[in-house]
């Protein structure tokens, strides 16, 4: 498949899919990519500042995740989620499971395109809890790399409001030496897709981002987005460390 008619595979599924998932600073522009017998373990953090007024200013998240690959096919991962508000304590926030399936592989077919189901549990009183289904695309373009994920997100359990909310995520990162990669990414959170009320009410972000090995088996990812819609936090960092066994 030549470069042309991936890109217009990519173009299509963002397309079809750009109905809007929070876009949370410990989110990532996720790969479909699995490895039989790898497991790595990853811990995310992030903070963004908004209008005072916003749940979103002075606001500190993270994540630690376990993934592992059981074939080449399918890996299960183990998400625990904590939250820090403006004023408040840190505390845990969800526990999460996710089913992670690499269906199509860039050898055969010059793109690797995978799925994702997943459940979160909410804790406490922080209810309504929530399932989340995603679309996954990786194309490779000799140094260049092109990451977008369609991700729709339904509540479930005591508090679950009607509707499906749905997010696109695009990266583009560019390999640089030593195995880095340099790029920008971009997050649309459409919100609830029964609900929607106008690009103002959304939750739109764009910046560059930077990620690679650290040392050993360690490897960083890191980013700043701007936002770029009213609703959308002013400014959002994240820092990841992870490490493959």
């Amino acid at each position: 498949m030549g470069r042309l008619n991936k890109l217009l595979l990519v173009s299509g599924a963002v397309v079809s899919f750009i109905t809007p998932v929070y876009a949370s600073t410990t989110g990532s522009v996720g790969s479909p990519n699995v490895t039989a017998g790898k497991t790595e373990v990853i811990a995310r953090f992030g903070y963004s500042e908004a209008e005072e007024s916003s749940s979103q200013d002075e606001r500190l998240r993270s994540r630690i995740h376990i993934d592992h690959g059981f074939t080449d096919f399918y890996a299960g991962r183990l998400i625990i989620a904590q939250d820090k508000r403006k004023n408040d304590s840190y505390e845990h926030d969800q526990v999460t499971f996710e089913n992670r399936l690499h269906l199509l592989k860039s050898a055969d077919h010059g793109f690797d395109f995978g799925v994702r189901g997943s459940y979160s549990h909410k804790d406490g009183d922080k209810t309504p809890s929530s399932v989340a289904f995603g679309l996954y695309e990786l194309v490779p373009l000799n140094d260049y790399q092109l990451r977008a994920n369609q991700i729709f997100d339904h509540d479930v359990g005591e508090g679950a409001g009607d509707g499906v909310s749905a997010e696109l995520r695009l990266q583009v990162t560019r390999k640089l030496e030593n195995s880095h990669r340099a790029g920008l990414e971009s997050f649309h959170d459409f919100g609830n897709l029964t609900t929607l009320s106008g690009y103002s009410t959304q939750s739109h972000t764009f910046g560059p981002v930077f990620k690679g090995p650290l040392w050993g088996d360690l490897k960083y990812e890191t980013g700043y987005r701007l936002g770029v819609s009213e609703a959308a936090p002013d400014h959002s960092i994240k820092f990841f460390v992870a490490r493959s066994f």
